[in-house]
């Protein structure tokens, strides 16, 4: 295969293996790679199915809840692109690399940082989502004032939320799957208290973002929590792969060109992606105003 075609090949390839790594808020969605997909097109995404348990009596068992997948449709409305040159002393050593999960990693570290702000930019997108949350705290209009008390107390509250369900036997908690993304102004209360528990184990699982755990929610981290304005943030709550969907082109459709009166080679392409909230009464948010201040 030709440099023209195997390089272009990598980014791609680099693109698939290595975005899920960069996705935070991403964590609650459950996310779908669409091929030969073009801007504006709508695609189904298909959730995961959501079974639930009810205490048994004895007697005879209710009606059959139907356990079937749901679909979201989403429109892949948004997309990011890059262009750039690569020498031709690097384009000849990823030539000569023959190992493809190799090359892979060294197209990374010429796409890297275009895959972290794709993964941003759909983790942004999510974020945004808040409006439609099914669960939902404020201060009567107001932005709740973060201090370490009110921090953890907003935890309990959405535990409790997400635990009660629908009130008839169906929560809508599951015991280490729950996720809370928020944003470091957020995290700087939360450090405070001697309740919030960090766990190499829920390191090792959230992987990206993860500081620790409290009140059963696994914490997250992201600079992409929607903030309308300024201080004033909304971190969501939710099912880690149950509660948001999206869509995402399975590459950035890398190409090259050579421009004329130049021997170095140019590399483009554009990635595009699309989200839903399509279980927001698995979704929860909280108005909060965060200000940081050092001192006692």
């Amino acid at each position: 295969m030709s440099t023209k075609l195997l390089i272009p090949s990598a980014f791609d390839q680099a693109f698939n293996k290595h975005l899920y790594e960069e996705l935070v808020i991403g964590q609650l969605a459950h996310s779908e790679f669409k091929n030969d997909v073009k801007k504006g097109d709508e695609v189904n995404i298909t959730m995961p199915s959501i079974v639930s348990l009810f205490d048994y009596d004895g007697g005879d068992l209710p009606a059959a809840e139907e356990a079937t997948v749901s679909v979201c449709k989403v429109k892949l409305d948004r997309g990011k692109a890059f262009h750039f040159e690569l020498s031709e002393m690097e384009e000849k050593l990823m030539a000569a690399c023959d190992d493809k999960p190799k090359l892979t990693d060294m197209a990374k570290e010429y796409v890297g940082d275009a895959i972290k702000q794709f993964a941003a930019s759909v983790d942004a997108a999510y974020a945004n989502l808040y409006t439609r949350a099914g669960h939902y705290l404020d201060d009567n209009g107001s932005a709740i004032t973060l201090t370490t008390q009110t921090a953890k107390d907003i935890f309990a509250y959405m535990q409790a939320k997400f635990q009660r369900g629908d009130g008839k036997g169906h929560t809508n908690w599951i015991d280490g799957n729950m996720i809370c993304v928020i944003p470091p102004e957020y995290q700087f209360y939360l450090s405070k208290s001697e309740d919030l528990k960090y766990t190499e184990k829920g390191k090792d699982e959230m992987s990206k973002g993860y500081i620790g755990e409290l009140c059963g929610w696994q914490i997250l981290v992201s600079n992409n929590i929607a903030s309308p304005q300024s201080g004033v943030f909304y971190p969501l709550f939710g099912i880690k792969g149950k509660t948001l969907a999206g869509g995402i082109s399975s590459s950035l459709n890398s190409q090259s060109y050579t421009p004329e009166k130049n021997f170095n080679t140019c590399y483009k392409g554009y990635g595009l992606y699309g989200v839903g909230a399509p279980r927001a009464d698995f979704l929860g948010t909280v108005k909060v105003s965060a200000t940081l201040t050092v001192g006692s």
